[in-house]
């Protein structure tokens, strides 16, 4: 609970970008047009980048399969990039000594590793002890804990005009799986396959895009609940958004979406890997089918329904930290932890196998 990251912290500066490194956990901070936030990025995250690449040659090297699908998904991905996504590669393959391709595969680093599981507990109102706090571990295949030094926060100031706004994810990542805006306005993406295995029969940019994109226009959370009705997505995912006053949950696949979290009680969300909504005729998976998405929900309730009107940061610390045997969510697949207070624009970061509990002043940040 003693370290600490704020924007005065930044050790390494080029043009209008800085980045502020403690230990393995990384901040960067850009600014300008997308071209120019990409050049920062490029210069700012070069060896990182070039470590996830190292990352990614192995598994495509693997096996045959891999490459192919690598390649694949590059090409689906190089056509559905949206054009100020392309200016940030475009700027960043000027600083960092790699191609826009290059930075294509590795922006898609997750869909050619594997899939994420995920689990995430939000409290409110009568469950937490002041402000609302979010607990997140974001859990993927074990092979990814070789990029424990390559996990970073990454904040965007668009000299469009549009909200700043962070993300925190593997280095390379320019799409949102966790992310805050300037307003406070939160979201995090959990894997949804268990109980929707479904893929959009037709071209869509992917999930993820649209979730960023979504964070730099989302002035209240609102917006969200017409993000969700408006927008259909490319794959099956739970989407748990929050301000500082509520959460919600969005069981959002190419169908369709529905509101998720609404067996539990005003001021508990707490959301895996299945849809929970009896809108669905989906069947709920079992738990082997879920990687024990039912467990880790149900000892996520538990720990919360407990500690009820005492939930606040150090408690939610305490209770993601807490693996499935001894009740808890965390397993072997965790590869790091959020802590969010939207209200305050406080970010608390864990590295499994790196960085201990730190804490990120992001409100210095994105206010900056």
């Amino acid at each position: 609970m003693d370290d600490y990251i704020t924007l005065s912290d930044a050790d390494e500066v080029f043009e209008e970008g800085s980045k502020a490194t403690l230990d393995n956990i990384k901040v960067v901070n850009l600014k300008g047009t997308w071209h120019e936030m990409g050049r920062q990025y490029g210069k700012l995250m070069k060896k990182e980048l070039e470590e996830v690449k190292v990352f990614l040659d192995i598994i495509i090297e693997a096996k045959e399969g891999n490459a192919l699908m690598a390649g694949t998904i590059v090409e689906q991905q190089t056509a559905q990039t949206p054009y100020r996504i392309k200016a940030f590669f475009e700027g960043a393959a000027e600083t960092s000594g790699m191609t826009v391709e290059e930075l294509q595969i590795i922006n898609a680093v997750e869909r050619i590793g594997g899939l994420p599981k995920c689990s995430v507990a939000m409290a409110w109102g009568d469950y937490a002890r002041s402000d609302l706090v979010i607990g997140r571990n974001y859990d993927y295949a074990e092979s990814f804990s070789m990029l424990k030094d390559s996990i970073a926060v990454t904040v965007y100031h668009p000299a469009d005009g549009a909200l700043a706004t962070a993300t925190v994810g593997y280095v390379g990542e320019i799409y949102a799986v966790n992310g805050i805006n300037e307003k406070g306005i939160f979201l995090e993406l959990n894997n949804g396959r268990p109980s929707a295995n479904i893929k959009s029969p037709d071209v869509r940019i992917t999930g993820t895009t649209m979730l960023f994109e979504c964070l730099f226009e989302a002035d209240e959370l609102s917006d969200m609940d017409l993000f969700f009705n408006t927008v259909n997505c490319s794959s099956s995912y739970i989407i748990n958004v929050a301000d500082e006053n509520e959460g919600q949950s969005f069981e959002w696949c190419p169908i369709g979406v529905s509101n998720g979290g609404e067996d539990l009680p005003e001021g508990l969300l707490v959301s895996t890997n299945y849809y929970v909504s009896k809108d669905w005729l989906f069947s709920t998976p079992t738990d082997e089918a879920s990687w024990k998405g039912i467990t880790r929900r149900q000892n996520l309730i538990d720990l919360c329904e407990r500690n009820k009107g005492k939930l606040d940061e150090e408690k939610m610390m305490e209770i993601i930290d807490k693996t499935v045997e001894e009740g808890g969510a965390k397993n072997n697949l965790t590869v790091y932890q959020l802590v969010v207070v939207p209200g305050r624009k406080t970010l608390w970061l864990q590295i499994v196998g790196g960085s201990a509990w730190t804490q990120i002043d992001l409100d210095s940040f994105l206010n900056s």
